[in-house]
């Protein structure tokens, strides 16, 4: 961290919004079909991108650098690059077309030093498309689909995939595919990710969340056909030559209507959700909840929250805010806005913990992980030099801070600490396996204090 002579703190205190609560799977049952989008010990890494601090420097481009050179720091996160399934370390899992035998893997010794077996943790489980296998000299392995899972030895950086059609094609990395949660579906329905919600939900042609009819009383087929609730629940309405496909089926409703449902649920639309992604109806009714197919893990102290002015935050799991530490390069973008500056998770590997000494932990406090939590989905766990374990989301270490009084406030965010060119990176940052922050002195930049976005 900086000095005392180097710190600029500029607290930007924004005013509280209340979240409106969190939201997850369901627990009264409507939901249990979503599977789970990662066991544990498999993460979910965002193919690395070149950084716009890098676009607007042209004299850096080409620059032979050592992985998590940071001169685009300022680059953001493509969600439309999608997520490559990874290890525990964030190292992107490849399948080998030479295993052929179902629940056995054929690369061992030379083989399996170079492709490292991608090792299930104590207690995990097989689930849905996850499975277990016991290879020949003891250790359990990972298998999706049915096909082991390694990581590639050469691998050096956060979501690469260097491995990618080695030997004539024969390995491949393995990418999420929200489309394989459910195989079998009607032609104008998809599934995208729900934008509060930390999970995939099935979606209509115009990507408007369908929601699942949870109340009780009347049968679906009636329910909001003369209610008020008819005013803002949209049948999810189906073709008349529909047919029924897969775990969909059809209603036929007293206004004429055919009313596609899943798994015996009636799916409605909500007329509030103004963008794709969007669930507001959670808020509205209790009885409707949105049709989520797959969820992402989600470590039980934390949640995904809702807050009116910034959209779905990552939190505690009593609501209250989770910050990130960020380094902006020259960036006019302003932060603390709803998908400004959602973060580069390869900054955050490159900063890791270190970014945060003692100093710092003076003010900001490390969210903790338990003795006995394991990584998955966007959540890894980075160790601290005094051997406590720190959750982080996509790539940034996560921290509390005090001066929030209750959940929704977000007095922490937009708090800067300004670096200036005599600073030198080691005194900044230590060095790690993902890489250090280089400083030049012609650069400006700040650290910054961040809200998390989900």
């Amino acid at each position: 961290m900086l000095s005392n002579g180097q710190r600029l703190a500029v607290g930007m205190a924004m005013a509280a919004v209340a979240v409106t609560g969190s939201v997850g799977a369901a627990s009264n049952g409507v939901q249990d079909w979503a599977t789970i989008t990662t066991p544990p010990g498999i993460t979910l890494q965002q193919p690395p991108g070149g950084g716009r601090g890098e676009d607007r420097n042209p004299e850096l481009k080409g620059e032979k650098r050592t992985p998590g050179f940071l001169a685009g720091a300022s680059g953001r996160r493509n969600p439309a690059a999608g997520f490559m399934y990874a290890n525990a370390e964030g190292m992107t899992v490849y399948t080998y077309a030479k295993d052929t035998t179902p629940g056995k893997s054929s690369c061992v010794g030379e083989c399996a030093k170079a492709w490292p077996p991608v090792v299930v943790p104590a207690r995990a489980k097989a689930i849905g498309d996850w499975s277990i296998i016991a290879r020949e000299d003891g250790i359990k392995q990972w298998a999706f689909q049915g096909k082991p899972l390694y990581s590639f030895a050469q691998e050096t950086e956060i979501g690469a995939s260097k491995g990618n059609g080695a030997d004539g094609g024969a390995w491949k990395a393995v990418k999420l595919n929200p489309d394989g949660f459910v195989k079998n579906r009607p032609y104008g329905i998809g599934i995208a990710d729900a934008r509060t919600t930390s999970g995939y939900a099935l979606v209509n042609h115009l990507g408007s969340v369908a929601y699942a009819y949870n109340g009780n009383g009347a049968e679906p087929k009636t329910e909001c056909a003369t209610s008020v609730c008819s005013t803002r629940w949209e049948p999810l309405q189906a073709p008349k030559l529909a047919q029924p496909i897969g775990d969909f089926t059809l209603v036929s409703r007293p206004d004429g209507v055919r009313q596609w449902a899943y798994k015996g649920k009636a799916l409605f639309t909500f007329s509030g959700d103004l963008m794709p992604g969007d669930v507001f109806g959670t808020a509205f009714s209790k009885d409707f909840e949105p049709a989520v197919i797959a969820r992402n893990f989600t470590p039980s102290a934390a949640s995904i929250s809702f807050d009116p002015a910034r959209g779905p935050i990552v939190t505690t799991k009593d609501g209250f805010t989770l910050y990130r530490l960020d380094t902006s390069f020259h960036t006019p973008d302003g932060h603390g806005l709803p998908g400004s500056q959602p973060g580069s998770p390869k900054v955050g590997f490159a900063m890791g913990t270190a970014a945060c000494d003692a100093n710092c932990l003076k003010t900001w406090k490390p969210f903790l992980a338990g003795p006995n939590d394991v990584p998955s989905a966007h959540w890894s766990i980075m160790v601290r030099e005094d051997g406590r374990r720190q959750w982080a989301y996509k790539g940034f270490a996560l921290y509390r801070y005090p001066g929030d009084k209750n959940p929704g406030e977000r007095s922490g965010s937009d708090i800067y600490e300004i670096l200036t060119s005599d600073s030198p990176a080691k005194d900044v940052y230590k060095e790690s396996k993902f890489g250090q922050l280089t400083i030049r002195g012609s650069d400006s930049a700040a650290n910054f204090w961040s809200f998390v976005e989900k």
